[in-house]
């Protein structure tokens, strides 16, 4: 049972990796910025407040 459950992470795992590999292949150096940046600036949308 326990080599089922470490088959499945291990595929999942891998296609995670593929999808983000794809997606930063696709996407324009903006683009990847942009969304790299959206967890810091977070509180922003929330408190409104700008923090640094």
């Amino acid at each position: 049972m326990w080599q089922f459950v470490l088959i499945g992470d291990m595929i999942v795992m891998g296609f995670m990796i593929a999808l983000i590999m794809w997606m930063s292949m696709k996407q324009s150096k903006e683009a990847q910025d942009y969304c790299m940046n959206i967890p810091l600036f977070d509180e922003e949308e929330v408190t409104g407040e700008k923090h640094g």
